[in-house]
């Protein structure tokens, strides 16, 4: 399998899981099978351009959008950064606080 087909049926995967929604309620949402989605999240193959235009028109996604969702999220410091940006000076101060305060307190061993 290439990397592109593993890229798509990660992307599929994520959108699932981004929804929280089981495997089943996902392809009977989509009109698949159970069965064949198993097959696409378990890189057994890749979809057919249908199932892609499946997917898409029942989440309202474009392919483009769809993809988007195998990218690779950024880990937890990246977020928190992402998080911090544009925050105001006082805003700033009140979270090295609770920084402050967690490690004061975390009761690990």
């Amino acid at each position: 399998m290439t990397d592109f087909q593993e890229l798509i049926n990660k992307s599929i995967k994520n959108l699932r899981l981004s929804l929280d929604m089981t495997q089943e309620k996902f392809s009977e949402k989509c009109g698949l099978s159970t069965d064949n989605y198993r097959n696409l999240e378990y890189n057994r193959h890749s979809p057919k351009s249908s199932t892609i235009d499946k997917i898409c028109s029942a989440f309202n996604l474009t392919p483009l959008e769809l993809l988007r969702y195998g990218a690779e999220q950024p880990d937890g410091i990246e977020q928190i950064t992402d998080s911090l940006s544009g925050m105001s000076e006082n805003q700033l101060s009140m979270v090295k606080d609770f920084i402050t305060l967690v490690r004061k307190y975390d009761l690990k061993d």
